[in-house]
C-alpha cells in the first residue's frame, strides 16, 4: 500500500508509514512549516520530503522527537535547516553510529540486505537547535509548542503541541498497535510526565507508531504505563514475584521484563546495612549488661523488652 498521508486537522498531517509503523509528521503555517520526525534512512527521507513538497512549498524546518533512529536517519535530504531537539549534537552522533551498526545487523539477519545497506549509507544530521523547557515557533498565522518531557521512553524526548488545531504529536511516548519501547526507558517517571501532557486535552494524539487517536485513548495507555511502574515498585518490594507481574501486567511478558531490567538498574535496591562486630567486653561492664556484653544492648539483635512478667493472685471468690 505504500506510505500515505492523513490529514488529522486543518495543515497538519501525519505521514503513515508502512516501516516500523512510524508516523511522521508536517504542520504548515502561512510562512513555513515544521517537519516531525524525518525516517529511518537517507531513502525513505527523501521520499518523504517530495511528498511534503507535493503539500506545501513553504520553507521547513524540523523537530526530532528523540535520538532513536527510525525518527531522524531520513534528514540528509532536508538539506540545510533548523533542526530542533532536546539531546545535542554530539549525543546524537555518538547514538546514531550505535544504533546504525545495531539495525544494519539485524536487518540482515531478517535477510533485507537492501534495507541494512539503505540505513548504512544514510549520513547522520545531528540538531543544530536545542529546546530547553518550551520553545514556541511561529509559522505565521500559527504558533506550535516544542516541549521538553523529561525522563520518559528515554532521556530527551520532546512533543510537538500545536494548540490552535488541538493536536498532540507525543513520539513514542505512546504507541498505537505495539507495546511501549523500555529499552532505554524510565518506567517510574514515565507515566508521570506522559500525564502532565495531557493535562491541556488535546482533541487527537499522535503517537510515534501507529494511528493517531483521541485523548481517551491517550489517557487509558498512560494508566497502563503507570501500572506497569507500580509493578517494577511491587516486585522491588517483594510484594509480588517477577513471574506474577510478567502474567498480569497491561502489556506483555517481554515488555515488562524489559522494564523490570530498567528499574533495577536505575533504582537498584540499597546494599544491606553491615553488623557491627562488638568489642571485646571488660569485666565490669559485662556484668552491669543485659546480654553480657554493652556491645550486644545497641546491635539490630538486642532483644526488645515488651512488658515485665511479675507474679500475682487472683482471689476469684473474694466478693461473692
Amino acid at each position: 500500500m505504500g506510505d500515505r498521508w492523513l490529514e488529522v486537522a486543518e495543515r497538519v498531517w501525519v505521514r503513515r508509514c508502512e516501516e516500523l509503523d512510524l508516523s511522521l509528521g508536517l504542520v504548515v503555517g502561512d510562512d513555513g512549516c515544521l517537519v516531525i520526525d524525518t525516517g529511518v534512512d537517507a531513502d525513505h527521507g527523501f521520499e518523504f520530503a517530495t511528498a511534503i513538497r507535493e503539500l506545501t512549498d513553504k520553507p521547513w524546518q524540523i523537530a526530532y522527537t528523540h535520538d532513536h533512529f527510525d525518527h531522524w536517519f531520513g534528514t540528509q535530504a532536508f538539506g540545510e535547516s533548523a533542526i530542533w531537539a532536546v539531546a545535542d549534537g554530539a549525543n546524537y552522533l555518538a547514538i546514531g553510529d550505535d544504533q546504525r551498526k545495531k539495525w544494519a545487523a539485524k536487518y540482515r539477519r531478517d535477510r533485507r540486505e537492501e534495507a541494512a545497506r539503505r540505513i548504512g549509507r544514510s549520513r547522520l544530521v545531528p540538531p543544530n537547535c536545542a529546546v530547553r523547557g518550551a520553545i514556541g515557533l511561529n509559522l505565521g498565522g500559527r504558533t506550535v509548542v516544542l516541549r521538553q518531557v523529561g525522563l520518559a521512553h528515554s532521556d530527551n524526548d520532546m512533543v510537538v503541541e500545536i494548540p490552535d488545531a488541538g493536536v498532540l504529536f507525543a513520539g513514542d511516548l505512546l504507541e498505537n498497535g505495539a507495546p511501549p519501547n523500555y529499552d532505554a526507558a524510565f518506567p517510574y517517571h514515565w507515566p508521570q510526565n506522559v500525564e502532565y501532557l495531557l493535562s491541556w486535552k488535546p482533541t487527537i494524539v499522535v503517537p510515534g507508531h501507529g494511528d493517531p487517536v483521541d485523548y481517551w485513548w491517550a489517557r487509558t495507555q498512560t494508566r497502563d504505563l503507570a501500572e506497569v511502574a507500580r509493578l517494577c515498585n511491587e516486585v522491588a518490594l517483594g510484594h509480588v514475584s517477577e513471574q506474577e507481574a510478567k502474567d498480569h501486567n497491561p502489556f506483555s511478558a517481554a515488555t515488562m521484563e524489559t522494564a523490570l531490567q530498567r528499574s533495577r538498574l536505575l533504582a537498584p535496591p540499597p546494599p544491606p546495612a553491615p553488623i557491627p562486630e562488638p568489642p571485646a567486653p571488660s569485666p565490669a561492664s559485662a556484668e552491669q549488661s543485659r546480654m553480657g556484653n554493652p556491645a550486644f544492648d545497641q546491635a539490630p539483635w538486642a532483644p526488645v523488652i515488651i512488658y515485665d512478667v511479675f507474679d500475682y493472685n487472683i482471689d476469684l471468690t473474694q466478693g461473692l
